[in-house]
């Protein structure tokens, strides 16, 4: 019986070999000894240059994205994995849908007078970039219209906050704090405020951060600059006209009328009474845009699994691709949003082609377009994914992982955190990585919302160029990105090759 047992083991242990072996520490050394960090640098200063214009999705800018991105999958021979060329079973690298995308011009411009008593006018325009900055998909307008201030912009009487109650804003100019009061349970995305303002009759918007940082924002060094964004999801969708305003700029409006913004706001947080009022001020707000016919682009690449019973599941790596691109005259490079990312998924797509034996489990390299529109990339790939999504064993999300502190912050969805720390201590990095839980946003979230597990790679710190024109590759630290890049390789290779 002992030496049957024997033998039992003995064909147990040569079956599993190869899976013991790819998974132990000196493979993951060898594998992680040919990542290349002046490569993936190079790679985030060409898809930060003014040649790429940005990135944004819908804009030549984004096609050239994606063409360089394909172009560098192709070379490393990975095997297309994108929509169907032909009824039968020839794939390309792309997939992709017809996406218009709006772009603001110049000038843009935000002025307010300030009324003090019957005879004192004072108007004043802040800097556009520094001061203020259009919300991007704006459409054209030149609003002149008092202020009302609207707390947080929140119409949700069943939660106990109505910031709408009792005042009349038709055809005036609402200003609402970014985020939502601590004592508010749910949470309430800009998109959800500008079509509450819509619906009350304003005529435009001006949103800023408050003097009271959350958690969220005070750990990522958010601060109160006025930031990149949209209002909608949908080209087709006509929003608001919008500006965001700096905190000073804020400060400086309440105080001329006699107020403190850091006190209404901490009322707000504390209470849910209404603390909506007109603010004694007249904006205008003068954009101009236009709308550009182009293509949402998703690229995908594959390396095929090797092990037959495995190589069906799959590993999915992805990592969005487009930014904000040439808005009001400014360029939002987007080098640490998300050329970082992008520049970690191809020096992995390019050492796991030249890793022999390959991955058991076939890994499908995912650049999404549309993540800064609202995840349209990845909702894109979700409703018609090129693999069934129950073969999908994980998706491993890569964002802005080029600036902070040097830690890492590894959100787990629908797995156990134990392959995350067992990547961590391989990749020399226990003491380098906080685990978190899932992320409200970023392209793992279409992934997470239809059951498929999810890990999501972002460096921890202050992003204090996060969708600014400041982030740019001279603000990449490049052994944030070279942690970034030993731990996401680690991770993959785990993945693809862990038993079941």
């Amino acid at each position: 019986m002992r030496n049957y047992l024997t033998i039992i083991q003995l064909i147990a242990f040569l079956l599993l070999w190869p899976f013991t072996r790819v998974l132990g520490a000196d493979q993951i050394d060898e594998i992680t000894h040919n990542i290349n960090l002046n490569r993936m640098l190079r790679d985030i200063e060409s898809l930060s240059s003014t040649e790429l214009e940005g990135r944004q999705a819908g804009t030549a800018g984004g096609e050239k994205s994606a063409k360089f991105v394909m172009k560098r999958l192709k070379h490393l021979e990975l095997v297309p994995a994108g929509e169907r060329t032909t009824s039968r079973t020839n794939l390309s690298w792309r997939q992709q849908h017809p996406h218009a995308a709006t772009k603001l011009l110049e000038p843009a411009m935000a002025e307010f007078t300030t009324v003090q008593g019957t005879l004192k006018h004072t108007t004043f325009s802040p800097k556009l970039g520094f001061d203020f900055s259009p919300i991007l998909d704006s459409p054209s307008a030149n609003i002149l219209a008092p202020v009302i201030f609207v707390g947080y912009g929140i119409d949700d009487p069943a939660h106990g906050v109505n910031d709408y109650e009792g005042i009349d804003v038709h055809n005036r100019i609402v200003m609402f704090l970014r985020g939502k009061p601590e004592h508010h349970s749910t949470w309430v995305t800009h998109e959800e405020k500008e079509q509450t303002a819509r619906r009350h009759g304003a005529a435009g918007f001006i949103t800023l951060t408050g003097p009271i940082l959350n958690r969220y924002d005070a750990r990522r060094g958010m601060g109160q600059a006025p930031l990149a964004m949209y209002s909608s999801s949908s080209a087709d969708e006509r929003p608001l006209p919008g500006v965001w305003i700096s905190g000073q700029v804020g400060d400086t409006l309440f105080t001329s009328q006699g107020r403190s913004l850091r006190n209404i706001q901490a009322q707000l947080n504390k209470h849910s009474n209404n603390h909506s009022f007109e603010l004694g001020i007249t904006a205008r707000l003068q954009l101009e845009s236009k709308q550009e016919s182009g293509s949402l682009i998703n690229v995908l690449g594959a390396i095929p699994g090797r092990d037959p019973l495995l190589r069906d599941e799959m590993v999915i790596v992805g990592a969005h691709r487009d930014h904000f691109g040439k808005q009001a005259g400014q360029l939002f490079a987007g080098a640490d949003d998300n050329a970082s990312g992008t520049a970690v998924l191809l020096e992995l797509a390019r050492v796991l082609t030249k890793t022999k034996p390959g991955p058991a489990r076939t890994i499908v390299f995912i650049s999404f377009d549309g993540e800064e529109r609202g995840l349209l990339g990845s909702k894109l790939y979700v409703s018609q994914p090129t693999h069934p999504l129950k073969k999908v064993v994980v998706m491993i999300n890569i964002d802005h992982v080029g600036v902070g502190n040097g830690k890492l912050t590894v959100g787990i969805t629908r797995q156990s955190k134990a392959i995350g720390e067992q990547s961590a201590k391989l990749a020399d990095l226990s003491e380098k990585i906080h685990f978190y839980g899932f992320f409200p946003g970023g392209d793992h979230v279409p992934f997470f919302e239809s059951g498929v597990p999810t890990i999501t790679i972002v460096s921890s710190g202050k992003h204090s160029h996060f969708h600014q024109p400041s982030d740019t590759a001279e603000t990449i630290h490049s052994e944030i990105l070279q942690k970034a890049a030993r731990y996401a390789l680690t991770l993959t290779w785990l993945q693809a090759n862990q038993r079941p």
